[in-house]
């Protein structure tokens, strides 16, 4: 059992990780990138409460569910990405503690019920925190906006590197070709965040330290939300008349969810089979049979009163800062829903900016433009790219419908702000010189970047004809394109906005 859980955990390691590079451009896969996301329970259910409807793409979920009933916690056990990484940390990365099953440790393993109270009352008030918490949404993001960076910037050296190998040219470049059109993106991905991000990645590997699996026993809202519907499981592990008490279990069980008379704990049991492994008479099995007995939480009503308290507190602090900068909303990606329902559903796990990192790349998770509760959800930032006119595959990837999926002919009709010139510092404005760069890069057909041409006297008195360019606002979708090619450095001689009119000095 033991041999087949751990074959089980490295395929579906090696099938998230295979799903996270086809999200990229072109994005023609059967098999959606988003599929572990959709399957994750606790998103399907935080993104229905906060947002008041059941969102048919994450209605696999359920699924997960039912199967939890009879099963127990297996997803936890044979399937969950991040814990995969976390048994890898500290197999091979973290030395052997002595602390793992001290009495402090087993009651912190509570916490997970605390979260999950917190975010689902969060959710009630349609603020949701489920992606800071939730491992699959948080496992994305990680390798979003730091794993796959990093993979970039080695395999884009080491092909430097081979260029110079002169009689190796032809391999080596076919290679690169592939790649490039299999994984690797435009240019070298930077975004937002990322050593945050990685920071508290590592500090989930770290935790290892203190216990085996710390993470998964005492903070994972999903490891609770499945520990209470495998409450009523059947599979059960079952220690016979044989056992001498030798202990060896109690040390090695790395969820802690062996007491102290070596029964074993359902809600805490992922089926790692660890115990049977290691157990010399053999007194140790999983077999079916009626749900166990051992099956309460035993939760304090202070710490319950406490954790659902501050959800709503939080909700209501955050609601509040959601009405400030209501006035100054972010530029969103295209097919986005109204701020609030977006915010209701978008669980930063940062698909969209993946897959558009191999496209215009003008996707960045939010530090400050969104306010707090916007916190790492996505901005379109066209200091590093512009939304590509043939690309529509944000509203393909996303999973919560925070993005709505448009056909291509839908999308590029979609209006995300409006471009404004700044004649303080455009080049025709200002310098009285042509500058063509924005009107040619402007993707559409018509043009919305118009020009209107004058005689105008220098200020050394000769006379010039000047194309001054002006937005036909009826026609401009804010891709940003104009903004990101816009020759000058610094400041942009035009902008992309959500306001209805440009600044003092725009037009």
């Amino acid at each position: 059992m033991k041999r087949f859980r751990r074959i089980s955990q490295i395929l579906f390691l090696l099938f998230f990780l295979g799903l996270f590079f086809l999200a990229r451009f072109p994005y023609g896969t059967r098999v959606p990138s988003d599929l572990f996301l959709r399957f994750d329970p606790l998103i399907g259910l935080v993104t229905a409460l906060s947002s008041r409807s059941l969102g048919l793409l994450l209605l696999p979920g359920i699924f997960i569910l039912l199967l939890t009933i009879p099963f127990g916690r297996f997803f936890c056990g044979w399937i969950c990405p991040l814990g995969t990484l976390i048994d890898i940390n500290d197999k091979y990365f973290v030395k052997k503690r002595n602390i793992s099953n001290s009495f402090r440790d087993k009651k912190l393993r509570n916490l997970k019920f605390y979260i999950l109270i917190f975010i689902l009352l969060a959710s009630l008030f349609s603020v949701q925190f489920v992606w800071f918490f939730d491992p699959i949404a948080l496992l994305t993001r990680t390798f979003t906006l730091t794993v796959f960076p990093a993979f970039v910037w080695v395999v884009n050296g080491l092909f430097n590197i081979l260029f110079r190998v002169g009689f190796l040219d032809e391999p080596v470049y076919w290679t690169y070709d592939l790649l490039q059109q299999s994984v690797l993106p435009l240019r070298q991905p930077t975004f937002n965040s990322s050593i945050l991000v990685l920071l508290l990645f590592l500090l989930i590997l770290i935790a290892t330290i203190i216990s085996k699996r710390f993470w998964c026993r005492n903070i994972c809202p999903l490891g609770a939300l499945l520990g209470l519907f495998s409450k009523f499981r059947i599979l059960n592990r079952y220690v016979d008349s044989t056992c001498n008490q030798c202990g060896k279990c109690l040390s090695l069980c790395k969820m802690n969810a062996i007491e102290d008379d070596y029964s074993s704990h359902v809600v805490e049991c992922i089926e790692c089979a660890d115990c049977v492994d290691t157990c010399k008479p053999g007194s140790i099995s999983f077999r079916f049979s009626k749900p166990n007995d051992n099956n309460k939480i035993d939760l304090s009503k202070r710490h319950f009163l406490q954790a659902g308290t501050t959800g709503v507190v939080g909700a209501i602090v955050l609601s509040t800062t959601r009405q400030a900068v209501s006035g100054n909303a972010p530029l969103r990606p295209p097919g986005s829903l109204d701020e609030q329902d977006f915010l209701d559903r978008c669980i930063r796990c940062q698909e969209c900016v993946k897959i558009c990192s191999s496209t215009g790349g003008c996707l960045q998770p939010a530090v400050l433009k969104a306010g707090i509760e916007g916190f790492w959800s996505p901005v379109l930032d066209f200091s590093s790219g512009y939304c590509e006119f043939s690309c529509n595959l944000c509203g393909k990837i996303c999973p919560t419908g925070a993005i709505q999926n448009l056909s291509l002919k839908e999308k590029q009709k979609i209006k995300m702000g409006t471009a404004y010139f700044n004649k303080d510092i455009c080049i025709p404005w200002y310098n009285l010189k042509d500058c063509l760069v924005c009107e040619e890069h402007c993707p559409l057909p018509e043009k919305a970047i118009k020009f209107d041409i004058k005689e105008v006297e220098k200020p050394d008195g000769s006379l010039a004809t000047v194309k001054f360019p002006y937005v036909n606002q009826d026609l401009c979708t804010g891709c940003g394109i104009c903004e990101n090619k816009c020759p000058l450095v610094g400041t942009k001689g035009i902008y992309v906005t959500v306001l209805q009119q440009g600044p003092e000095s725009f037009i």
